[in-house]
């Protein structure tokens, strides 16, 4: 894996790693849960239409809600019955919302796939529309931090036209490393999902991005990125290297707007369990019903890598007693609700001793949040703005740049919680856009 001169970033930090525990931990399946609560909303979009009834029986990968406006479908992750409808909490970005939820009870076993199942789909010799279709049936959705319909994201990298296709693994966060596995145990299918995605949106560049630290797991993607024509990146560690938009400048020297998306300059990313989700349904029509969760923490016990169906409760993923449970890693992770569920966007549930929430004192003006801060804003003045509710300096400041990486907030000697301050700020520009007429904040 070569490490060519690429373009780095101002700002960011070194951060402790934690990994060792979990970084050569074969992914395993989880404790057979004692129920699911499968949710019909995990990505933007409205909820998706039950169409099973309380005390039906269901198999493993039968569609249990059929999709609304643009959603997707939803299929049961295990065979069991109907128990209930309700409401569990979802990660979606910077917060969980609710989300209403199938419960399934007297759970069965996943059906046993074989080693080597058969293709069923040759995607090689597929058009790139045709290919798109395949994609949309499969109901995916994408493996990140704000989960979208696979379909609908697809359809804006072709739209755009990205040139350039990433394949994100560097996993910059510490602790987290479920990516990193899925890449270590199941490269070759990584890349043809990653192979299948370029030839659908057209990308003439197609990248696999790592932690140069790690590519010593990685030797059995070798061949298949040469096969498949994949530049494989082995990047220096310096956090956070892996956000969207500052990957895509390292590796791109593309500047993002502020508040867009990188398909905005051509380049498309992705993570690896989206790839490998891909190639499992475009070749083998497997739908992606779990996903690998990275357990871990002091508080967490023996820390693994687990294969989680969506809908198991995240708190019963491990015996946490009173621990600070985080979805996330600890820089921008979320505090763990107890209704929380693990959906697409849960690489990581970790267990940390509780400690006293710190109270904030006046900024000393050090600039450190400034000096450190990735996307370049000046963290101090929009602090300002924000105890000042100055919506429109905010604005004008760059708000909408901020990657949520929490930089800031680690640094601060003054212990503000700036990074929840800046994406505050971002939410009354997004309010004050849409209702120029309304008294935001």
């Amino acid at each position: 894996m070569g490490l060519g001169r690429y373009g780095t970033f101002t700002g960011g930090i070194d951060l402790p790693e934690e990994k060792n525990a979990t970084l050569a931990a074969r992914i395993r399946p989880c404790e057979p849960p004692e129920r699911l609560r499968v949710p019909l909303a995990t990505g933007s979009g409205p909820p998706a239409e039950p169409c099973v009834a309380v005390g039906e029986s269901v198999r493993a990968s039968q569609r249990i809600a059929t999709a609304c406006n643009g959603g997707v479908d939803v299929f049961a992750p295990l065979g069991g019955r109907v128990a209930a409808f309700g409401w569990i909490a979802t990660a979606r970005g910077e917060r969980f919302v609710e989300s209403p939820a199938v419960e399934l009870t007297d759970l069965r076993p996943p059906p046993e796939t074989p080693e080597t199942p058969e293709r069923v789909f040759d995607w090689s010799s597929a058009e790139p529309d045709e290919l798109a279709r395949r994609i949309a049936d499969g109901a995916l959705v994408t493996h990140r931090p704000r989960p979208v319909p696979l379909a609908r994201w697809l359809a804006g990298a072709r739209r755009r036209r990205c040139r350039t296709l990433v394949a994100n693994v560097v996993e910059h966060e510490p602790y987290v490393t479920a990516d990193h596995r899925v890449l270590a145990e199941f490269g070759p299918e990584v890349i043809e999902g990653l192979a299948i995605l370029a030839k659908a949106i057209g990308s003439a560049e197609v990248v696999l991005a790592v932690d140069r630290r790690r590519t010593g797991f990685y030797a059995g993607s070798i061949d298949a990125a040469e096969r498949f024509g994949v530049a494989r990146i082995a990047l220096p560690h310096k956090y956070p290297i892996g956000a969207d938009t500052i990957l895509a400048k390292v590796l791109t020297r593309r500047e993002t707007p502020p508040g867009a998306e990188t398909t905005s300059v051509g380049t498309a990313i992705l993570d690896a369990a989206t790839c490998r989700a891909v190639f499992r349904w475009v070749c083998h029509g497997l739908r992606a019903i779990a996903r690998v969760v990275t357990v871990a923490g002091a508080r967490a016990g023996e820390a693994r890598n687990l294969l989680v169906p969506f809908g198991a409760d995240c708190h019963s993923l491990g015996d946490f007693g009173d621990a600070m449970v985080l979805h996330g890693g600890p820089m921008a992770g979320l505090a763990c609700p107890a209704e929380a569920v693990v959906t697409p966007a849960t690489a990581a549930v970790l267990a940390l001793e509780a400690s006293p929430r710190p109270v904030p004192t006046a900024c000393i003006r050090c600039g450190w949040c400034t000096d450190h801060c990735p996307a370049r804003l000046n963290v101090s003045a929009l602090n300002d703005a924000f105890e000042l509710s100055l919506v429109d300096d905010a604005r004008r400041g760059g708000a909408a740049a901020c990657v949520r990486c929490g930089v800031c907030s680690y640094v601060c000697p003054a212990r503000l919680p700036l990074m929840y301050r800046v994406q505050q700020l971002k939410r009354w520009i997004l309010a004050a856009a849409s209702d120029p007429d309304s008294e935001t904040p």
